[in-house]
């Protein structure tokens, strides 16, 4: 019996033609891709259509995939660009006054915390989040990604992607206290 392929080794499948690796690979990241999106920016058929749209970029960009980063990091950054500009094309973000999340209180949202809500005023409060810390926060704890791997599909410092978390943090603490 074969091991399972790294996500490397599908890539360099995918470069080469091979539509099962990129089979593989659709199926390995679906779920998690919808998900990310589907919470990023809050509807369902955009997101099913962001995902396709996520999976045929990867097919087109993987001839010219070069591994600086890890695939994983490649394919999330495909689709937080091209959430992104679903959320500027139906302006649907909002950005809070810089005052409303200066406050320098530390907070903890653990997992536990998040699934003890529904899931609508999980998404109502998450959609009030200024998109970027809503993108670091939900990379960070829904999908595990380290802050170095965030800061590079935000393509940012990753003391920048500790100060987005930290805000979305006290943020949702305020506006779950309301």
């Amino acid at each position: 019996m074969r091991n399972e392929q790294s996500d490397l080794e599908l890539i360099r499948g995918v470069q080469s033609g091979d539509q099962g690796a990129f089979e593989q690979i659709v199926r390995r990241y679906q779920n998690r891709l919808f998900n990310f999106i589907f919470r990023y920016i809050g509807e369902s058929q955009s997101a099913e259509d962001i995902t396709q749209e996520v999976f045929l970029k990867v097919w087109q960009a993987a001839p010219s995939y070069e591994p600086r980063a890890e695939v994983s990091t490649w394919i999330f950054k495909i689709a937080y660009h091209l959430s992104l500009n679903e959320l500027r094309r139906r302006k649907r973000y909002r950005i809070f006054h810089d005052a409303f999340c200066r406050e320098e209180v530390h907070i903890c949202v653990s997992e536990q915390t998040i699934s003890s809500e529904s899931e609508s005023e999980i998404m109502q409060i998450l959609d009030r989040l200024p998109e970027n810390q809503r993108a670091a926060l939900l990379m960070r704890v829904n999908e595990g990604f380290s802050y170095r791997e965030i800061s590079q599909i935000l393509n940012t410092s990753v003391s920048a992607v500790e100060s987005l978390i930290f805000r979305a943090r006290t943020c949702l603490r305020q506006l779950r206290s309301r």
